[in-house]
């Protein structure tokens, strides 16, 4: 699928979502409802861009703290 701007390389569902992050599908939809992970709403149903996500995920990141003992 093309946009004007990117190519969007693959989109998942809510489950697909849940399942890749390891996490419930009710908290995919309470970080939609809360934005704080973009999506497409396609005809009343949700999509992901998995590049989007990989963002999402680097932005959480938190560093270790290096202990020098």
């Amino acid at each position: 699928m093309e946009t004007d701007s990117n190519i969007i390389t693959e989109l998942l569902t809510p489950d697909e979502l849940a399942k890749f992050l390891s996490i419930s599908r009710a908290t995919v939809y309470r970080l939609v409802e809360k934005r704080l992970i973009p999506f497409y709403k396609i005809r009343g149903s949700l999509r992901f861009e998995k590049s989007d996500i990989l963002d999402y995920l680097k932005k959480s990141r938190v560093e270790s703290v290096e202990n020098n003992i």
